[in-house]
């Protein structure tokens, strides 16, 4: 079982990239008081990483047969966010109005949906037969 894919890897980088502009532009507008804007960029950000996970997860279903719930995409998700999250404060780009206990606690309730995931994951395998679907081997 192959389980990090070209399609994940391509989703990896282009999260990565995603994050850090989301960090410089988030970071920027605190740093000069521009509040109302962070939501366009907040909302925007979640827009493009869900599309992006939407066709690169798509593809990654249509090569593989494994079935995994999109459990390693949100495992990418949850890793190359808080690594980047802390370098940028450990690096000090952050903004001086900017707290690292934020990132804290958005990882931790993140790691808590992460952990919810991870058991419906379980719980939807139970359906499966060594990764694939019964119904995709029984039709």
């Amino acid at each position: 079982m192959k389980i990090f894919t070209k399609q994940l890897g391509l989703f990896a980088l282009l999260f990565s990239i995603y994050t850090i502009a989301f960090r410089y532009l988030l970071s920027n507008s605190l740093q000069y008081e521009r509040y109302s804007i962070i939501w366009v960029y907040a909302a925007l950000y979640g827009v493009v990483i869900f599309i992006t996970a939407w066709f690169l997860g798509k593809a990654d279903g249509m090569k593989r047969i494994f079935f995994d719930a999109g459990l390693r995409f949100h495992v990418i998700n949850y890793l190359c966010f808080g690594i980047i999250s802390e370098l940028w404060f450990i690096l000090g780009f952050n903004s001086d109005k900017e707290s690292i206990s934020t990132i804290h606690y958005t990882m931790i309730f993140w790691g808590l949906g992460l952990i919810l995931h991870f058991i419906i994951f379980l719980r939807l395998r139970r359906y499966t037969i060594r990764g694939i679907m019964r119904s995709d081997i029984f039709d």
